[in-house]
């Protein structure tokens, strides 16, 4: 029945305490027993977790049944099976105008969370998610979310894009969070595969990026006063751009990252790195450019990337940055972007779910 104070012990999920108001905001992973993946490679994939690689996970459907305070929010992986019994009719409402929409609506407004910050319910409610063909679950609660909602369409799907946030990330969250994740969706189904699944979800809590299968927890907050520096804002659309590829790597693109973590977040940051140059014209992106990488290819701590995870220096650098460049450097001077762009896609066509 314990779960980690993520301000005293760190960790990949817990609980954020705001002790002004004594709420907390909850984001819960890893919280069930499942069986060992086996591979052909090495059997049983029984490693120990020591920080640094993701679990090599199979696929399979799930029901996710969270019963929460009354005046509690959820957001979790998966699609309702019970939003009527859990929203207010309006916020129905407001949640089937977002389901077509091009920008986002207001499902729980500001004034609302306020509202519900300031409650201490007896009562309990009951969300109900169900998901299939996902490696993972994961959730979020608390009486603090704000939650805003919209489309964004691909070839084969209509992604309902949504963000959940406390108070405390305005005005950045509001004004950026949701459009990011529409922006992944649409960028990532361009390169690589259409996003089959019915939601992308990115909830905020502080100091983390972290994903899982349809829903991603991320850090970056302005100040107390609502400023925010350009660090803030583009450290935020970055990491909400990561988080949410991670839907394809290696939630769709399946991969054991602790035996080969280039395959997991080298790929997925050259896709973020795509995706930040068509956000907006001069992206600095912090990876994916040659001079970037030039102290570090020229060092004496390089390993090659298929180094195991609890094995490689420099862990950025080596997973994340070289493969990026890596990459990058095929498509624009190598191979072509016609060429290369078929052969990635292709490669993600063929080992999806896999």
């Amino acid at each position: 029945n314990w779960i980690n104070d993520r301000s005293k012990w760190g960790g990949r999920a817990g609980y954020e305490y705001f002790p002004d108001e004594d709420n907390y905001l909850f984001t819960i992973a890893h919280f069930y027993s499942r069986m060992c993946a086996y591979m052909d490679y090495s059997g049983w994939m029984h490693k120990q977790f020591l920080g640094a690689g993701e679990f090599t996970l199979d696929f399979g459907d799930y029901t996710l049944s969270i019963t929460v305070p009354s005046d509690h929010i959820v957001a979790a992986t998966g699609e309702w099976s019970n939003a009527s019994s859990v929203l207010s009719s309006a916020q129905q409402k407001r949640l089937a105008q977002a389901r077509t929409s091009t920008k986002p609506v207001m499902i729980v407004t500001p004034e609302e969370a306020l509202d519900n910050e300031k409650e201490r319910s007896s009562g309990t409610k009951t969300w109900v998610y169900k998901s299939k063909n996902v490696r993972d679950v994961a959730f979020a609660s608390s009486r603090k979310f704000i939650w805003d909602a919209m489309n964004q369409p691909v070839k084969t799907n209509n992604v309902l894009c949504m963000s959940y946030y406390p108070k405390e990330g305005n005005p950045l969250w509001e004004q950026y969070s949701t459009k990011v994740v529409a922006h992944t969706i649409k960028t990532y189904s361009k390169f690589t595969a259409d996003y089959i699944y019915p939601v992308a979800i990115s909830v905020h809590t502080d100091r983390i990026g972290m994903e899982y299968p349809m829903i991603c927890f991320n850090g970056p907050r302005p100040e107390k006063d609502g400023t925010y520096s350009k660090r803030t804002k583009y450290g935020l659309i970055t990491v909400i751009i990561h988080e949410v590829g991670h839907n394809w790597f290696p939630m769709i693109v399946n991969s054991d990252e602790r035996q080969w973590t280039w395959m997991d977040e080298g790929l997925n940051t050259y896709c973020q790195f795509l995706a930040e140059q068509s956000w907006e014209k001069g992206y600095e992106s912090s990876r994916g450019e040659a001079r970037r990488m030039v102290r570090y290819m020229t060092s004496e701590n390089q390993r090659p990337i298929m180094t195991g995870s609890e094995e490689i220096l420099q862990f950025g650098n080596n997973a994340y940055s070289k493969t990026t460049l890596a990459l990058t450097v095929l498509r624009e001077s190598v191979l072509g972007r016609d060429l290369f762009d078929f052969a990635f896609r292709e490669y993600c066509r063929r080992w999806a779910f896999k």
